[in-house]
C-alpha cells in the first residue's frame, strides 16, 4: 500500500473545514469539552489557569497555611520516628502534593478556626483528593477520549454527527473492558517510555491505532487490539512520524490557546484519525475485530466532490453497527429502583427526621436524665436521618434480595453522610453535635463502628419494612390531602431554615453548638 503524504493532509484538512462552518464548530465543541475536563489537549483549557492565580494561587496567605501543614507534619510521631533525611522529604513532599490541589487548601483554609483545629484531617483531604483526581484521570477520563476518537471516525465519514455519539462507545456492558483497555494502553506506553525515549516513541507508533480500533470496537480485548495495531502500523510507523513532521506548524500552534482550538485540536485528532482509516483499508491485516462496514467506505469529503459529477450518487448517513446509548431509561430501571410516589418520599423524609429526633432525645434522657431538643434546628427533625433514611430506600432498594450486601451498603451510605455532615457543620459553623472520639474505631470522631452498625441495622427496618408501611398508609389518604400536608410540612421545614439563619442553629447543654 502506498502512503500518500498530500492525500492524508488534504482528507484531514477537507473534513474539518470543508464540510461548512456548522460541522466545524460541532467538531470544535466537542474537541474543547475534551480539553475542558483534561481528558485531552488540555492546554487549550490552561487559560482558566490565570483565573486560579489571579484568586491567590500561591500569594502570602497560602505560604503560611502549607507552612503550618508542613510543621505538622514534621511534629507528628511517624515522622519523628523516621531517618531525618527521609523525615525532611515526607515533609517537603507536601508541596508538590498541596500544589496540584491548591484550590483543596484554599477552601479550607476559609475557616481559619478549622484549619488550625484539624490540620491533620486536612491534609487528609488533600491526599484523597489527590487520590480521586488520580484515578478520575488515570481511569475514567483516559477512558473518556474514546467517546472523541468514535465523533471523529464517523465525521470522516458523514456530515453532521449528532454531539451523542461520543457516548456510543459506553454502553453499560462495554464500559468495564474500554477501561480496561485505555488502562493497559496507558500503561504500556508509561513503561516503554520509562526504559528510553527513542523506544517510547517507537511504541506510540505502534500502540497508536489502539483507541480506534477500541473506539470502532468497544468489545475487543487488550490483547487483540495490540495486535493488530502492530499489524496495522507495521511498515508504516516512519511514514507516520514524517506525516507529523510535515504538520510542524499545526503542533505550534497548540500552543496558542485560542488558535489551537479553533485549528489544531481538530485537525491533528482528525489526522490521526486519517491515519486509521489508511491503515484499516490495507490487506493482509485481520479484519474480524473491525464490524463497522460504513468505515471502509471513501470520506464523506470525497463523495460530495463526486456527486458534482455523478448526480446519482446519494449522500445518506452511514449505518453503523455501535448504536447510540439509551439515555432515556425509567428511573425505577436506573440509579433509583423503587416503587414510591413523590408524596411517599415526603412522608419518608419527615418520618426518618420525626424518628431520629425522637432516637437522640431518648438517647439523651436515658443517659444523663435531660430531656432536650438534640436536633441541630428548632422543630422536632434532624435533617441527617431523613437523607440517610431516604438514600438508603430508594438507592439501596435494589440490594433488598441480598440481606448482607445491604446491610454493607447501608453502612456505607450513613458513613459517608454522618462523615459529610459533621464535616459541613463544623466547617461552616464551628459547630458539633455529635463526637465518637471516645468510641471504638472512630474516625476523627465524625463516625464509629457502633454508630454504623446501628444504621445497618436501621437500613434494614428502613427497607424491608417502614419504607413499604409508610406507602401504604400514605395510599390511605386522598392526593388532595396528600399535597395539602406535604405542602404544609414543607413550609413548617422551611421556616424552620429561615430561623436556623436568622437566630443560629439550636445549640445548649447536651446538644452541642460552638466549638470553642
Amino acid at each position: 500500500m502506498k502512503w500518500e503524504y498530500k492525500r492524508i493532509r488534504k482528507t484531514s484538512w477537507n473534513t474539518v473545514f470543508g464540510k461548512g462552518w456548522k460541522p466545524w464548530l460541532l467538531l470544535v465543541s466537542v474537541c474543547f469539552l475534551f480539553s475542558m475536563i483534561g481528558a485531552q489537549n488540555s492546554l487549550q483549557a490552561e487559560g482558566l489557569d490565570y483565573v486560579d492565580q489571579w484568586l491567590g494561587y500561591k500569594d502570602e496567605k497560602y505560604e503560611e497555611n502549607i507552612a503550618y501543614l508542613k510543621d505538622y507534619v514534621a511534629d507528628t510521631k511517624i515522622v519523628k520516628a523516621l531517618p531525618e533525611e527521609l523525615g525532611n522529604k515526607a515533609v517537603e513532599s507536601l508541596d508538590s502534593i498541596a500544589a496540584s490541589n491548591s484550590w483543596v487548601v484554599r477552601v479550607l483554609a476559609h475557616n481559619a478556626a478549622y484549619f488550625e483545629r484539624n490540620p491533620g484531617e486536612v491534609i487528609a483531604n488533600i491526599l484523597i483528593v489527590g487520590l480521586i483526581m488520580f484515578v478520575v484521570k488515570f481511569f475514567f477520563l483516559n477512558a473518556s477520549e474514546i467517546g472523541l476518537y468514535r465523533y471523529v471516525l464517523e465525521n470522516r465519514q458523514q456530515e453532521k454527527v449528532r454531539f451523542r455519539r461520543i457516548f456510543a462507545p459506553f454502553h453499560l456492558k462495554m464500559i468495564p473492558n474500554v477501561i480496561w483497555v485505555v488502562f493497559r494502553y496507558a500503561l504500556a506506553l508509561i513503561k516503554w517510555y520509562m526504559l528510553f525515549i527513542i523506544p517510547g516513541i517507537y511504541k506510540t507508533y505502534q500502540f497508536s491505532m489502539v483507541p480506534f480500533i477500541l473506539a470502532e470496537n468497544p468489545k475487543i480485548k487488550w490483547k487483540d487490539a495490540v495486535k493488530l495495531s502492530k499489524a496495522m502500523t507495521k511498515g508504516y510507523k516512519w511514514k507516520m512520524f514524517v506525516t507529523d513532521l510535515s504538520y510542524i506548524y499545526i503542533w505550534i500552534l497548540h500552543l496558542i490557546p485560542i488558535a489551537g482550538l479553533l485549528v489544531s485540536v481538530p485537525l491533528s485528532v482528525q489526522l490521526d484519525a486519517e491515519y486509521y482509516f489508511t491503515l484499516r483499508n490495507r490487506t493482509g491485516i485481520d479484519h474480524t475485530n473491525l464490524p463497522e462496514q460504513a468505515f471502509a467506505g471513501a470520506p464523506y469529503i470525497k463523495r460530495k466532490q463526486d456527486k458534482k459529477k455523478d448526480p446519482n450518487i446519494i449522500l445518506s448517513d452511514p449505518e453503523y453497527v455501535l448504536t447510540d446509548v439509551n439515555t432515556k431509561t425509567a428511573h425505577r430501571k436506573g440509579l433509583f429502583r423503587f416503587d414510591y410516589s413523590p408524596f411517599d418520599i415526603v412522608f419518608m423524609f419527615f418520618s426518618f427526621c420525626f424518628v431520629g429526633w425522637v432516637w437522640e432525645v431518648c438517647y439523651e434522657f436515658v443517659d444523663t436524665g435531660l430531656l432536650v431538643n438534640r436536633g441541630t434546628m428548632y422543630g422536632p427533625w434532624i435533617p441527617i436521618y431523613g437523607f440517610g433514611g431516604l438514600a438508603i430506600v430508594l438507592l439501596l432498594s435494589r440490594f433488598k434480595e441480598s440481606k448482607i450486601k445491604l446491610f454493607l451498603m447501608t453502612m456505607l451510605v450513613c458513613a459517608i453522610l454522618e462523615y459529610i455532615g459533621s464535616f459541613a457543620l463544623e466547617f461552616m459553623f464551628n459547630s458539633s453535635y455529635w463526637d465518637y472520639k471516645e468510641m471504638f474505631m472512630n474516625v476523627n470522631g465524625r463516625i464509629c463502628l457502633a454508630g454504623l452498625v446501628a444504621f445497618g441495622v436501621g437500613g434494614l427496618f428502613g427497607v424491608y419494612i417502614a419504607g413499604p408501611a409508610i406507602s401504604r398508609f400514605v395510599d390511605r389518604f386522598s392526593k388532595r390531602t396528600q399535597l395539602i400536608v406535604s405542602v404544609l410540612l414543607g413550609v413548617l421545614f422551611v421556616m424552620d431554615i429561615i430561623c436556623c439563619g436568622l437566630f443560629g442553629f439550636n445549640s445548649g447543654a447536651s446538644v452541642g453548638g460552638k466549638i470553642v
